[in-house]
C-alpha cells in the first residue's frame, strides 16, 4: 500500500517529465494523473485508520493520508480534469499541460504532508509552478503579476522557513506535533508563512490582482486548488495546537468580513470573484471539521465561475444590462453562485449548515451576517438578463464546465463517505431552509439597497506591492499580540 501511494505522488512529474519528451500525449497524461488522484482521494474516505508513511529516517519526510484530505484531493482532480476539458488538445502551448502536472503534484504533496520542511518545499515548487502558468511572455502585465506573486510568496515563505528552522531548535523536530510547545515568535513566521500563501486577510491581498489579470483557465486553477495547498496545512496545525486553532479562527472571520466589502464595490467581475475568494478562504479556516467540505465547495465554484469568465460579455458589470449572456453561460454561472451563496441543495448549503455547528454563539452569527454580504455579492452575478435560447442553442458552453456544474451536485453525497460527517437529510430541516432563504432575501435587499451609491463608494487601494511586504509585518506583529493575548 505504500509503495503504490508513493508512486501516485511520483506520477505526475514522472508523466510530466514524459511529456516533454512526447507533448502530444500531454493531454492525457495530465488527465491519467487528475483521475488517479480523485481514486486516491475516495479510497482515503473508506481507509478504515490513517496511513502515515515515514521516509529517509525518524526526521525525514513525514506523510500522513486520512479521510480529513478526502474533500481536498477530489477537488484537486476536478478542477484539473475541467481545466483540461475546458482547454482540449490544444497543441498551442505544450507546456501548460506539463506544468499543469507539476502543479498537481506538488499540491497533492504540499495536502499529505506531515513535517514542516517538507511542506516548504511543496509549497516552492506550487509556487513556481503558479508563476510560470501567470506569466505570458506576450504580455507585459502579465509578466509583471507573475513576478509579483513569486516574489511575495517567496518572501512569505521565507519567513515560514525561519520559524520551522526555530521550531527545530527548541523541539529537535519538524513534526506538526512540535508546534504545540513553540512560542509566540516562531509561530508567528509559520503562520504568516500559510496566511500568505492561503490568500488570506492582509497577507493574502496579492490575491485579487493576481487571479483578475491571469488567463481563465489559469484563475480557476489558482482560486479552485491552488490556495489549499496553504490552508489544509494551516488547519492541520490547528489541529495540533490550539493557540493557533483560536488566532486562525478570528483572522478567518476577519478575512471574510474585508473581502465581502471590497466585492460589494468592485465593479470589475474578474476581481469581484477574486475578492470573494479571499472572503470564502476566510470561511474555510474556521474549523478543521469543515474545512475540507467547504474548500470543495469553494472550491469547484469558483473554478466554474472562472472558466466561464471567458464568456461574459463584458468584464465591467455596468455593461450586462446591454449585453445579455448566452443562456448556456447564465444557467452554470447561477448554479455556482447560488452554492457559494449557500442555496439549499447545492454543496455549499451543506457546508455552511456544517460550519455553523461546529461554531461558537458569537463566530456562528458573524458568519451569518457575513453570509448576507456574500450572497448580497452573486446577486450582482444573478440580476444579469439572459438571451432567449436560439433555436441551434447546445449544451454545454465547455465540458469542462459540465463536470464542475455535475460536481456542484454530485459532491452533497461525499461528506456521507466520512466517519464523521453530518448526514445530508439533517440539514433539510425546515430552520435550516428558512434561515438559508432569509440569508438569500436580505443579501438581495442589501444589493438593492447599496447598488444606487456604488458608483460614488470607492475604496482604497491596498494591492501595491510595498503595501503587500509591509502587511505580511503587520500581520506577524498582530498574530504576536494575539498568541500572547
Amino acid at each position: 500500500m505504500n509503495a503504490l501511494l508513493i508512486g501516485w505522488l511520483l506520477l505526475p512529474f514522472l508523466l510530466a517529465f514524459s511529456s516533454a519528451l512526447r507533448p502530444k500525449l500531454g493531454w492525457w497524461m495530465a488527465l491519467i494523473c487528475c483521475t488517479a488522484t480523485l481514486v486516491v482521494g475516495l479510497a482515503l474516505s473508506f481507509a478504515p485508520e490513517a496511513i502515515q508513511i515515514q521516509l529517509v529516517g525518524p526526521f525525514g519526510v513525514s506523510l500522513l493520508l486520512d479521510g480529513f484530505l478526502t474533500p481536498f484531493l477530489v477537488l484537486n482532480a476536478l478542477v484539473g480534469a475541467a481545466v483540461l476539458l475546458d482547454r482540449g488538445q490544444s497543441q498551442e502551448d505544450p507546456s501548460f499541460c506539463l506544468l499543469l502536472m507539476a502543479l498537481h503534484g506538488s499540491i497533492n504533496s504540499a495536502l499529505v504532508c506531515h513535517d514542516l520542511i517538507s511542506l516548504y518545499v511543496a509549497l516552492e515548487v506550487v509556487s513556481l509552478c503558479a508563476f510560470l502558468l501567470i506569466a505570458d511572455r506576450h504580455r507585459v502585465q502579465s509578466l509583471w503579476i507573475a513576478l509579483r506573486y513569486l516574489l511575495v510568496g517567496s518572501t512569505a515563505l521565507l519567513f515560514y522557513l525561519i520559524g520551522c528552522a526555530q521550531i527545530h531548535a527548541s523541539h529537535g523536530s519538524f513534526s506538526f506535533e512540535g508546534v504545540r510547545g513553540a512560542t509566540a515568535g516562531p509561530l508567528a513566521l509559520l503562520l504568516v508563512g500559510l496566511l500568505t500563501k492561503s490568500g488570506l486577510f492582509i497577507s493574502g491581498l496579492w490575491l485579487p490582482r493576481t487571479h483578475a489579470e491571469a488567463p481563465a483557465q489559469v484563475s480557476a486553477l489558482l482560486s479552485g486548488v491552488v490556495i489549499t495547498a496553504g490552508a489544509a496545512p494551516l488547519m492541520r496545525l490547528a489541529q495540533a495546537s490550539p493557540a493557533i486553532g483560536s488566532v486562525v479562527l478570528w483572522l478567518g472571520l476577519a478575512s471574510t468580513g474585508f473581502a465581502v466589502v471590497f466585492a460589494l464595490l468592485e465593479p470589475d467581475v474578474k476581481r469581484l470573484l477574486a475578492w470573494s475568494t479571499v472572503s470564502q478562504v476566510g470561511l474555510v479556516v474556521l474549523s478543521p471539521l469543515t474545512a475540507g467540505l467547504f474548500a470543495l465547495g469553494h472550491g469547484i465554484a469558483k473554478a466554474c465561475l472562472f472558466l466561464l469568465a471567458r464568456h461574459f460579455p463584458s468584464r465591467r458589470l455596468d455593461d450586462w444590462e446591454e449585453m445579455p449572456l448566452p443562456f448556456s453561460v447564465a444557467l452554470p454561472m447561477r448554479l455556482a453562485a447560488l452554492s457559494i451563496a449557500g442555496c439549499p441543495l447545492l454543496v455549499g448549503y451543506l457546508a455552511k449548515e456544517r460550519l455553523q455547528l461546529e461554531l461558537g454563539p458569537m463566530p456562528a452569527l458573524l458568519v451569518t451576517v457575513f453570509s448576507v454580504g456574500t450572497a448580497a455579492v452573486y446577486t450582482r452575478l444573478w440580476a444579469s438578463p439572459i438571451q432567449r435560447m436560439p433555436s441551434g442553442w447546445t449544451w454545454p458552453v465547455s465540458w469542462g464546465v459540465t463536470l464542475l456544474v455535475a460536481g456542484l451536485v454530485l459532491s452533497n453525497g461525499l461528506p456521507l463517505m466520512g466517519h464523521d460527517s453530518l448526514p445530508w437529510l439533517a440539514s433539510l430541516k425546515p430552520a435550516s431552509l428558512g434561515k438559508s432563504l432569509g440569508v438569500l432575501l436580505a443579501g438581495w435587499a442589501v444589493h438593492r439597497l447599496i447598488q444606487p451609491f456604488r458608483a460614488q463608494l470607492r475604496l482604497p487601494d491596498v494591492e501595491r506591492f510595498d503595501d503587500l511586504i509591509g502587511g505580511m509585518g503587520i500581520m506577524g506583529a498582530a498574530i504576536v499580540v494575539m498568541l500572547l493575548w
